[in-house]
């Protein structure tokens, strides 16, 4: 079984590589080409990008611990994205793409000025090390599995591999690399391990009444889905490396429609993940949760076709990173270098190093916090949720609504801040959710920022 899977490895491994080689030159002619490849997709290619990119990790290796641990309920981590896509399809996809902006934090200083901009884009920046993270602990899990190999080692050679064609290829070779991926996503997940899952079980009868327990669950309460809702639902509608994809449409519509084609591809891998996870809950020995969708497939399908799955969920994992590392080197060539190099933009062939860093950054986060992948998704998540999401939807909203730079500036700090807080020092949550906390903080800022303000341009009477 390792020869064979180590060979479907090898030949997926060398097909990404070989495409961010081929792309290297048009990639490399200027920022656009690179971060946005000319904002040139179509609907079939900003699809592919957008459901590639908000699969990854979450709705794989996170969603599958869930629903194995709590039952369906924990489909809120993935219901939650889904619900995020279609809300950004619907409402803010068209606007977004208008900016004609390549990075979230430069959408921000549209709207409220450079000092916000620069908040902004650390605070991405330190998001988008964190879920790259994410990222190479679930890859890890999946290598771990497949080859027996030594966990540090396993994620060391899978962050190689997705550094090396992002930095090669940019935008270009990123989403080329997508219909490869996407295609083995939906033939290794909905399809062949499902189907096994759900043969190898013989169905999913006989499980305790719990695991069918739908909103909530006795393990887990309306507290715990009110921040899945916030902690990946709203990331959804405001993501930094969403942005991205949706800034590389060709239009607005063509935005829109990918935004909403994305969201019912979330669907359909929440629920074939979550079938997965019970079934190997009913049918297998009990293992650790983060290590069931792996495991799974090595109990339920067969030498050849598990090769397929596991190069699959490889697959899953890279072509969320990928973007992860390039949305991370757009924030510092576009947003955070100018400051340091007096308004000079950094040039492709610098910016070209940056997911080499990044990915060093990445991987050494994932070690500091012992690959627990339930615990990085959080970290992420929260940081972002907490810190931008609210200051960038009163940013699409009319001038009007927005307040001024300084409350924005601390309400992102103070935001960000309350929730990374609370993941570190639990007991200062009193128990609550740390997003919930830190998007209450921020929204208390804003509003007060904005109420100040408001007050101030009231005449007042003689």
């Amino acid at each position: 079984m390792p020869a064979l899977t180590l060979a479907a490895l090898a030949l997926y491994l060398a097909a990404v590589l070989a495409i961010g080689f081929a792309w290297r030159r048009r990639a490399g002619r200027d920022a656009v080409s690179y971060f946005v490849a000319d904002r040139s997709l179509n609907t079939f290619w900003g699809f592919l990008g957008l459901a590639s990119l908000t699969t990854g990790g979450s709705t794989t290796i996170a969603l599958a611990a869930l629903v194995y641990t709590h039952g369906i309920a924990g489909l809120w981590l993935d219901l939650s994205g889904a619900l995020g896509l279609l809300v950004l399809g619907l409402f803010f996809a068209r606007r977004v793409r208008r900016e004609e902006a390549v990075t979230l934090p430069e959408i921000l200083g549209h709207a409220y000025g450079l000092p916000a901009r620069r908040v902004a884009a650390f605070l991405v920046l330190v998001s988008e090390i964190v879920w790259f993270a994410l990222l190479t602990e679930a890859t890890q899990v999946v290598l771990t599995a497949a080859f027996g190999l030594e966990p540090t080692r396993a994620i060391v050679l899978s962050t190689a591999v997705f550094v090396a064609y992002t930095a090669l290829g940019g935008q270009y070779a990123v989403v080329r690399t997508d219909l490869l991926q996407y295609g083995l996503m939906v033939a290794g997940i909905p399809g062949v391990a499902c189907a096994c899952a759900l043969s190898g079980s013989r169905g999913l009868g006989g499980l305790p009444a719990a695991a069918w327990s739908f909103p909530t669950s006795p393990t887990f309460s309306a507290g715990d889905a009110l921040a899945m809702l916030v902690l990946v639902g709203l990331p959804h509608v405001v993501g930094s490396d969403v942005y991205l994809k949706l800034s590389s449409c060709r239009d607005e519509a063509v935005a829109r429609r990918s935004a909403l084609l994305a969201a019912a591809s979330k669907v359909l891998f929440g629920l074939s993940v979550a079938a997965i996870a019970l079934a190997a809950r009913k049918a297998l020995p009990p293992v650790a949760p983060e290590s069931v969708l792996p495991a799974a497939v090595l109990g339920f399908a067969p030498p050849a076709l598990a090769a397929l799955v596991l190069v699959a969920l490889v697959a899953t994992m890279q072509t969320s990173a990928d973007i992860v590392l390039l949305s991370a080197s757009a924030v510092t060539a576009r947003d955070l270098a100018p400051a340091v190099s007096g308004g000079r933009p950094m040039s492709v062939a610098a910016a070209r190093f940056l997911p080499v860093v990044y990915g060093v950054l990445g991987l050494a986060t994932a070690l500091a916090l012992d690959r627990d992948v339930l615990r990085t998704l959080r970290l992420g998540y929260s940081i972002f949720a907490s810190g931008l999401i609210l200051p960038t939807l009163v940013a699409l909203a009319p001038e009007r609504f927005r307040a001024p730079t300084r409350g924005v500036i601390a309400a992102m700090v103070a935001g960000g801040a309350a929730a990374i807080l609370g993941r570190f020092a639990p007991a200062l949550s009193g128990g609550r959710d740390p997003v919930l906390i830190g998007t209450g903080v921020n929204a208390i800022v804003l509003l007060a920022a904005y109420a100040r303000s408001r007050a101030a341009t009231v005449p007042r009477r003689p």
